[in-house]
């Protein structure tokens, strides 16, 4: 409906509900008329115009009314305020001086999912936010685990936005404790100057509130992305923010952001020492701090032992070592081998990796890779059976950075006693991935040919195994989730 039309409606209302005195009114004034005509002939023009004055005065309280009327209807139609909600669900709500809820939004699949079919229109702002937080701990969107919820006002009164900041946070601190919830709630108050930061809001589907807090905690630490924080929930976004001790100066908090989904700080350096083979005692300049990496929580955790310095990526839920880096700080020239563990011990790594002993092997080889003259790792080479074997060691803690296997089956299979199945950490293990590969390809092992797999692990894929198989004149290409199993990339083509 446009707005004149829906204008004219409610004045056409008003005038029906307003008392129609007028004709009354005319009618005393005529009566009085007639009454003075008779003692006074002479004033009948002044008559006259009293009549007038009260048509005017009648109309006058006509036009006021519907003014009012109006006025007052198009100010509980008009936005005043926008509250926002972000978990994971992000909502928006907006509402009007009265604090009724005009419209609302469920910003993503998650908000969608608790708002199931309720209807907000027209409920006050305090029923609507109790109604959502009720569904988000009903629906486990808020637990003991994930117990954060981030609240933003915007409005253009500061004093206005502050009043509704602090309202609402207090709604939702006594419905999460109703339910026996120590949550944490997170306000703010916002702006939308910016339409950098609209756009990103609308890109990832997120609050215009969580936007604006995430672009703030980039500001001060620039190794975080604006992609990776936006797929985590509010309790993940403050678990980092305090860990990496990142102040946001227009975040008030109260109660205490839940860690209880992840292993301590302790637990994953001990993961980490025990990889490195060295005792927390030994250590210096340690920092461990939360993180995420393409949407999983991890810890950073770098610390110094002797000369050699060492950085680890630990999955802040199961413990898996993600990435390892090791580096010496003696100051050695470059390319100096004074503390390289040596070729004997690389060789010894990869085997005892690889479960088997040297006896067992053939074609044994080892020897230290360069990139530009500069020492980079040691390639260890061996075969068992039909299978070849590829490692790469580092240069001075010995741990195991990479490492590939092939198998040919038109080679007849010699005795394999120890074939290794389990990546570094928590992985699926080479047989289990080979298992997806050929399930999802829909063949059967025996029938492949030139199989090989590769391990790796970087900043693009994650850890992953590469495997490579051909059945005839097809050839195959698969990309497995080492953790998981899932099927992340595949191709196939004929070679003719």
């Amino acid at each position: 409906m446009k707005q004149q039309e829906l204008e004219q409606r409610v004045t056409t209302a008003v005038e029906h509900a307003t008392p129609d005195k007028l004709e009354t009114v005319l009618s005393e004034c005529e009566t009085r008329q007639h009454a003075i005509a008779n003692l006074a002939p002479q004033r009948k023009k002044k008559i006259t115009g009293w009549l007038r004055v009260c048509a005017a005065a009648a109309a006058v309280v006509i036009l006021f009314v519907s003014v009012y009327f109006i006025a007052r209807f198009r100010k509980d139609t008009a936005v005043d305020s926008i509250v926002m909600l972000d978990v994971n669900p992000s909502f928006s709500l907006s509402i009007n001086s009265k604090e009724k809820v005009l419209s609302f939004d469920a910003l993503n699949e998650d908000a969608k999912a608790v708002l199931g079919n309720m209807d907000l229109s027209g409920v006050s702002l305090e029923v609507a936010v109790n109604a959502l937080i009720g569904s988000m701990l009903q629906n486990g969107y808020l637990d003991e685990l994930q117990n954060s919820i981030l609240v933003s006002v915007e409005n253009d009164n500061f004093e206005r936005s502050e009043r509704l900041r602090e309202k609402v946070a207090t709604a939702i601190n006594h419905c999460m404790s109703s339910d026996q919830l120590e949550g944490a709630v997170l306000s703010q108050t916002v702006r939308s100057t910016d339409a950098q930061i609209k756009a990103l809001s609308e890109k990832y589907k997120i609050s215009l509130g969580k936007a604006v807090l995430i672009q703030e905690l980039i500001s001060q630490d620039a190794t975080l992305r604006f992609e990776d924080l936006a797929a985590l929930s509010v309790n993940e976004i403050a678990l980092i923010s305090h860990s990496k001790k990142l102040a946001a100066d227009s975040i008030s908090q109260t109660g205490t952001v839940s860690a209880k989904a992840y292993i301590s700080k302790d637990e994953a350096l001990a993961i980490a020492c025990t990889h490195a083979k060295v005792s927390k005692q030994d250590l210096s300049e340690l920092e461990i701090e939360f993180d995420s990496e393409k949407g999983v929580m991890i810890y950073e955790v770098e610390f110094r032992a002797g000369t050699l310095e060492y950085e680890y990526d630990i999955d802040a839920k199961t413990g898996a070592i993600l990435k390892q880096e090791t580096e010496n700080k003696t100051g050695a020239a470059s390319g100096s081998q004074d503390s390289f563990i040596g070729e004997a011990a690389a060789r010894d790594a990869a085997l005892q990796h690889a479960g088997f002993q040297e006896t067992g092997v053939t074609f044994l080889h080892a020897s230290i890779e360069y990139d530009d003259g500069k020492p980079e790792y040691y390639e260890v080479e061996f075969n068992v059976g039909n299978k070849e074997y590829e490692y790469k060691i580092d240069l001075y803690s010995g741990a195991v950075l990479s490492f590939k296997t092939e198998t040919d089956n038109a080679v007849a299979p010699t005795a394999d006693p120890a074939s290794p199945t389990t990546a570094p950490g928590s992985y699926i293990g080479e047989t289990a991935a080979k298992a997806a590969a050929f399930a999802h390809a829909g063949i059967d092992e025996a029938a492949v040919t030139k199989i090989k797999i590769e391990f790796e692990s970087d900043d693009d894929d994650g850890p992953v195994y590469e495997i490579e198989f051909e059945k005839g004149n097809i050839e195959y290409e698969y990309e497995v989730d080492a953790r998981t199993g899932a099927i992340l990339k595949y191709e196939s083509e004929i070679d003719d």
